[in-house]
């Protein structure tokens, strides 16, 4: 019986180097990393449902820029209506002592809307006394609200603030204001600034 030696056994038995230079057998492919995955961002809350825009105006350029709002926004609009029309004298006093003018009778309820715009001008650095008698009676738990006043110049921070706390009060978070000046501005002018506005709500929400 021929034995073989240990030389011989070695050298017919492939060496490590040459192995790890064969190729991979025919249809198989070397694993790929895993892709990344996505970074999670925040997203803005949508608001739901209808949009509303509700509006006094004593001069018309409060109804200008209502109107406009309402165009651009696809939206309804309501307009709160005075039962008397007021003298200069008498807007500023009753908006000095926070009086209460009477309006025409009209749907309070919007809590079926997702987003109300209110709009009114600024008189004597206050809301307009017609805005504040809606808002006695308005419901408007459940939805969002954004605030237009149309000023004669001068910034309106101080009453957009005291508005947030009567609106939160009455379970309505507001999302958005803007203040137009209107004295001695072409409509075509204010028209612009509340597409202007619009297109930012649209934006955001």
């Amino acid at each position: 019986m021929k034995t073989v030696s240990r030389r011989e056994t070695a050298a017919r038995k492939p060496s490590t180097a040459v192995r790890s230079r064969r190729r991979p057998a025919t249809g198989v492919r070397a694993k790929r990393p895993a892709a990344p995955k996505p970074v999670a961002r925040p997203t803005r809350a949508k608001i739901r449902g209808r949009t509303v825009v509700v509006f006094y105006s004593r001069f018309g350029a409060t109804a200008t820029v209502a109107q406009t709002l309402a165009r651009e926004l696809l939206s309804e609009s309501r307009e709160i209506r005075a039962r008397k029309r007021l003298s200069w004298l008498a807007m500023g006093f009753g908006s000095v002592f926070n009086l209460r003018y009477r309006i025409e009778p009209m749907d309070f309820d919007f809590t079926h809307y997702g987003l109300v715009v209110l709009c009114a001008p600024i008189w004597a650095g206050k809301p307009a006394c017609h805005l504040m008698t809606f808002l006695d009676s308005a419901r408007l738990t459940g939805t969002r609200s954004a605030l237009v006043f149309t000023t004669s110049g001068g910034g309106v921070e101080s009453t957009v603030d005291a508005m947030k706390v009567i609106l939160e009060a009455r379970g309505s978070q507001v999302v958005a204001s803007e203040s137009i000046a209107t004295h001695r501005v072409p409509e075509d002018i204010l028209r612009a600034r509340a597409r202007e506005f619009a297109l930012e709500l649209k934006k955001r929400y």
